[in-house]
């Protein structure tokens, strides 16, 4: 039956949440690229611009891929705990962490555009689109 089921059977099933994170890190590999890692590092008002920015593309596939509210956050730390290097334990909370993303005005900018440059990159091919965060980050 296995031998028969890997011949003719079913495609196996995609675990959204894995496809996603793997979207995320092929996204922010792209974004990194156009940016000075070192000052992200020495500003946290830019940190949080960054995850501002990829939060939007996240809460974006999130959404395309039908996540629900807590994998969406779960996908967001994940991308805090291997981009920022932040255990889940010191994420704080994620909820008063969104909403200052909401509240910000600054931050909500950059939220905004980390939704359009990823629906750019991943759906219209805009292989130079993630650059934009770098660009943005130097007008701030």
């Amino acid at each position: 039956m296995g031998l028969f089921s890997t011949l003719f059977g079913m495609a196996p099933r995609v675990n959204p949440l894995e496809e996603s994170r793997k979207i995320v890190d092929r996204f922010t590999t792209a974004t990194i690229q156009g940016v000075d890692t070192e000052d992200i590092g020495r500003y946290p008002p830019k940190q949080r611009k960054v995850m501002a920015f990829h939060f939007g593309a996240i809460d974006y596939l999130a959404r395309e891929q039908g996540l629900d509210e807590t994998q969406t956050l779960a996908l967001f730390v994940m991308f805090l705990d291997k981009y920022f290097n932040m255990p889940v334990t010191e994420t704080g909370s994620i909820s008063e962490r969104l909403q200052g993303f909401r509240d910000n005005a600054d931050e909500r900018r950059f939220l905004e555009a980390g939704v359009d440059v990823f629906r750019r990159w991943h759906e219209q091919d805009e292989r130079r689109a993630p650059l934009e965060l770098g660009e943005k980050l130097k007008q701030a």
